[in-house]
């Protein structure tokens, strides 16, 4: 009898177990034997196999229990592993890695139905390579992907491939603290109807077109991620609306609000050689960004500051806008290009003649009783001199409206226009009506004392 010799490892990867039985022979060897005797028949392939808890993972496996992986795994030539509902994937820094030749596999993933979402796991402490999709959520919904890396994952030719894929209605996850970097297409792909997913504090950088792309994707918060150093686009928001981003870097990139993307707020952002561009998608149907405002924080050492092509409604508020080539350029090419700019403006502005700038200042009020009392619910109007409404809010419990926008001046092309000042009314059933005209230039802060009328 011809003994088989048994060693620690496969020639495809380290030696595994399935239900606590070894596979780790020579299969080379093993078939060349057989081939001698007569007696080789082709193996079919194994289905995927159910792993965690006691029994340990090999590439192509369902994670269906908790999982600590102690080593790497892999190059798997097909799938990396799959991860049930309510199962915890912890990697502790080992590699899960691919053949990395672009073929059409994902290293981890969450992959549910509709109805039937995967949901309650966790992935954490990965590190994935040279698949096409590093991780992978699909109709997974309420799960947590934390401190993973994902790099090198995309087919390198074509420049196809995610380090992050968030899709088929994907909602409600956490994705924290991961490191995406140097893949083929996009860092973090957020897809459509993936509404509701918050981003935090996670850094993807120099992958090689986009580094954070949102599509048609609703509600979703960004917070703290630092995106960009390199590819094409630190940020492409592109249908997508009401997503808040706030205290995100975006770093030597522009972030590119395209499309139908409205009503979408970046608050106390910083952008550091890197622009922000509102503009249209030109495919059929055209689109145009509108709504949406960028509020506090600061744009530095970019082309261009700001820059509206096509686009409308948008405004920029209360941010610092330093040592830009350009610091505000607008342009329309048959579309509508109307947008504001709150605060003061200092450097270059190119506003083509189809093109209008508004050029505004903040309004803060506050009402008060001659006491100093509050006074909650107290209508605060603003109207233009032909009656139409400029703003309109009422006042809190302490007696305060929101921060209000009014335009002290107009510019297209290079005439700038002034604005004729807006009346300001204050008003409140059992109140004296205070009416007066406001300042054409700001900020203003207003503290209005509404007497009552006994």
């Amino acid at each position: 009898m011809i003994g088989l010799a048994k060693t620690g490892g496969d020639v495809n990867g380290p030696a595994r177990t399935r239900d606590g039985v070894a596979t780790g022979f020579r299969w080379p060897l093993l078939v060349g034997l057989l081939a001698m005797l007569g007696m080789w028949v082709a193996p079919a392939s194994a289905p995927a196999a159910s792993c965690g808890g006691g029994r340990q993972c090999a590439c192509g496996d369902t994670v269906s229990a908790d999982y600590v992986l102690a080593r790497d795994l892999g190059p798997c030539s097909g799938h990396g592993l799959s991860v049930k509902s309510r199962v915890t994937l912890d990697c502790a820094g080992a590699r899960i890695t691919g053949l990395g030749n672009g073929s059409e596999q994902w290293g981890i993933i969450l992959d549910g139905k509709v109805g039937a979402e995967v949901s309650g796991a966790t992935v954490k402490n990965c590190k994935v390579s040279g698949f096409f999709r590093g991780i992978r959520l699909r109709s997974a919904s309420g799960n947590v992907i934390s401190a993973n890396t994902t790099t090198g994952n995309g087919n390198q030719s074509t420049h196809e491939g995610y380090g992050i894929d968030v899709s088929g209605a994907s909602t409600d996850n956490l994705i924290e603290k991961n490191q995406v970097h140097g893949n083929a297409d996009e860092g973090i792909h957020v897809g459509r109807g993936s509404n509701k997913n918050r981003l935090v504090a996670n850094v993807s950088s120099d992958n090689y077109r986009e580094n954070l792309y949102v599509l048609a994707a609703h509600s979703g918060v960004f917070q703290r991620n630092t995106l960009g150093g390199g590819g094409i686009n630190s940020l492409y928001l592109k249908d997508s609306s009401f997503n808040r981003f706030e205290g995100n870097t975006f770093v030597g990139k522009t972030a590119r609000i395209i499309g139908n993307a409205r009503d979408n707020v970046f608050v106390g952002n910083t952008f550091s050689s890197a622009g922000v561009h509102f503009t249209e998608y030109k495919e059929k149907p055209p689109r145009h960004p509108t709504g949406n405002r960028v509020t506090g924080g600061e744009i530095s050492n970019a082309n261009e500051c700001i820059r509206f092509t096509n686009s409308t409604d948008n405004v920029v508020a209360d941010v610092s806008l330093a040592e830009c080539r350009t610091t505000v350029r607008a342009e329309s090419h048959g579309g509508p290009t109307t947008n504001t700019v709150v605060g003061d403006i200092t450097g270059k502005m190119e506003i083509d003649d189809d093109s209008t700038l508004d050029l505004g200042f903040d309004v803060k009020v506050e009402v008060r009783e001659p006491s100093g009392v509050p006074v909650p619910g107290a209508q605060v109007e603003a109207r233009d001199p032909s009656g139409g409404t400029a703003f309109s809010a009422a006042t809190d419990d302490a007696g305060k409206i929101p921060t209000q926008i009014a335009i002290g001046a107009s510019r297209t092309g290079g005439k700038t226009t002034p604005r004729p000042p807006l009346t300001l009314a204050v008003s409140k059933p059992g109140y004296v009506t205070d009416t007066r005209t406001l300042p054409t230039a700001g900020p203003v802060n207003l503290s209005i004392s509404l007497k009552p009328d006994h």
